[in-house]
């Protein structure tokens, strides 16, 4: 079927170089670790070979994070969710060059977290220095919502966690506001300056979270948890 512009006999415009991004190509060539358009099903099914606990890591970036988590603890599966082509490129080589196969990766929105878990399954999940939407006019675009919170209470597992940072003392703010709305997880853990305290001696960091320690800025954490039911 000819395009508009052609039954018009007009030839589409080149691309300039400079609009061309390779890495939306080049996402199509890890498909062992990296699913360019992913389904439910589809991760259902090669999560399906695999056991241990589920972890997810919502907007993962480069893949540093998850990489060193999935080396720290082979046995458990991992998920990361990112949009940017680049950034998933990037951390699926990593992960190929490690050798590691425990951790999948989505191109798809972290909005659609639900879409992708039955309920209960989830053991941890990770928001990490997500984009702060300063402006008040998009702080419906944050994704730390009530609604986000409220399926989370559902997705994770008895005991699961939800772990949360930021440098954006306003996006910190907002998230604690939202907590006495949801009434299924327990805040129990709470840092104003978390590199300060000697919980975060050890963990495994982001490049943001680097970054901003190097630049001795605070980070901001906070981590919430579906109770467990009473022993017997």
């Amino acid at each position: 079927m000819l395009r508009e512009d052609e039954r018009a006999g007009r030839l589409p415009a080149p691309h300039r170089a400079s609009e061309v991004n390779p890495y939306a190509r080049w996402v199509h060539e890890h498909p062992a670790v990296l699913l360019a358009e992913p389904t439910p099903a589809l991760l259902r099914e090669r999560l399906a070979g695999a056991a241990g606990a589920l972890v997810v890591d919502l907007g993962c970036g480069s893949g540093n994070y998850l990489l060193a988590q999935a080396q720290r603890d082979p046995t458990a599966r991992y998920v990361g969710f990112e949009l940017r082509f680049k950034r998933l490129v990037k951390a699926a080589r990593k992960l190929e060059r490690a050798g590691v196969t425990c951790v999948w990766l989505l191109r798809e929105r972290a909005e659609r977290l639900a879409d992708y878990f039955a309920p209960g399954s989830l053991r941890c999940v990770s928001v990490l220095f997500p984009d702060p939407w300063p402006r008040r006019s998009d702080w419906n675009k944050r994704l730390v919502s009530v609604a986000f919170l409220q399926s989370l209470e559902r997705l994770l597992e008895p005991g699961g966690c939800f772990r949360l940072k930021t440098d954006h003392s306003g996006y910190f703010l907002h998230v604690l506001g939202l907590l006495p709305q949801v009434t299924g997880l327990r805040l129990t853990a709470f840092h104003n300056d978390h590199h300060r305290h000697a919980a975060g001696r050890g963990e495994v960091r982001t490049e943001f979270e680097l970054l901003f320690k190097s630049q001795a800025k605070p980070v901001y954490s906070l981590v919430l948890q579906r109770p467990a039911p009473p022993a017997g």
